[in-house]
């Protein structure tokens, strides 16, 4: 039996040092909300709900900041919204890699 490929939960939680399965209802909420503000932020839905690895990345960056600890809140969010603004002047190529 081949192994499955890691979901985004699993992903993040990895992201987030996080080893048991107690949270995996909230993180996937969180992953949620996250492709919302991106596409908020201008980003085509098609690609926040893609799985492009630069759209993996901002949803990590937006799980990180929702759990930070207050101090370091400011950072991870500053990160994500350059992130957002980023991915929102960026095209993607059909087939193949990203092109930002």
């Amino acid at each position: 039996m081949a192994n499955a490929q890691p979901t985004i939960v699993d992903k993040v939680k990895l992201a987030l040092r996080i080893t048991h399965n107690l949270l995996d209802a909230e993180i996937a909420d969180v992953v949620a909300s996250a492709r919302q503000e991106l596409i908020r932020a201008g980003v085509a839905s098609d690609i926040a709900n893609g799985n492009k690895q630069i759209i993996e990345t901002a949803l990590k960056t937006y799980a990180l900041w929702y759990y930070a600890e207050p101090k370091d809140r400011d950072g991870y969010y500053k990160s994500f919204e350059s992130q957002c603004e980023n991915l929102r002047k960026s095209t993607f190529e059909e087939e193949g890699g990203d092109n930002v």
